[in-house]
């Protein structure tokens, strides 16, 4: 595995040429992702494999993995989010193209020239993350959230007053 991929590529001709690429990318070197992190420390590894199918479709097929620190939306703590994603992309370039693909590609619409890989990269992270952010197990937040809930017997009965007025 290399240290970094590199800025910009060729898609088209690296889908020719049939290569693959292994490396890792900083957090830090993907604007569109560091919002909705609570930090941008790490690193994503990324396997990228450039092809050709057997009907002449080129290819962008890869993984990402890694660790991402979120905030818990429901205890609103930081938490550990271990992003495991997988893609497969056609290569077009025209929205025509893209409706002619074979329904196992999603399309990558790409120009003669070089493209930012940390803009794909990017994309296929926010594909892969979740809407709203949780922790894995209600107990990492049941915690949390139950010292701030009265009990169910502690809790006042909202339909108490009609009770009152129905004796009267």
């Amino acid at each position: 595995m290399i240290d970094h991929l590199p800025d910009r590529l060729d898609l088209y001709a690296m889908a020719e040429a049939g290569r693959v690429l292994r490396g890792r990318v900083k957090l830090a070197g993907l604007p569109r992702v560091l919002p909705l992190l609570l930090s941008e420390a790490g690193e994503l590894d990324v396997v990228l494999e450039f092809g050709r199918d057997e009907d002449g479709t080129h290819t962008l097929c890869g993984s990402i993995t890694g660790r991402l620190v979120m905030q818990c939306q429901r205890c609103l703590e930081s938490m550990e989010y271990p992003l495991v994603s997988s893609f497969r992309l056609g290569l077009v370039f025209s929205q025509e193209a893209a409706g002619e693909l074979p329904v196992c590609y999603e399309p990558l619409l790409v120009t003669r020239e070089p493209t930012q890989i940390a803009d794909v990269i990017s994309e296929e992270v926010l594909l892969a993350l979740p809407i709203v952010p949780m922790h894995d197990e209600e107990a990492e937040c049941r915690a949390l959230v139950n010292d701030y809930a009265p009990a169910a017997d502690e809790r006042e009965n909202p339909f108490a007053v009609l009770a009152q007025l129905k004796q009267k």
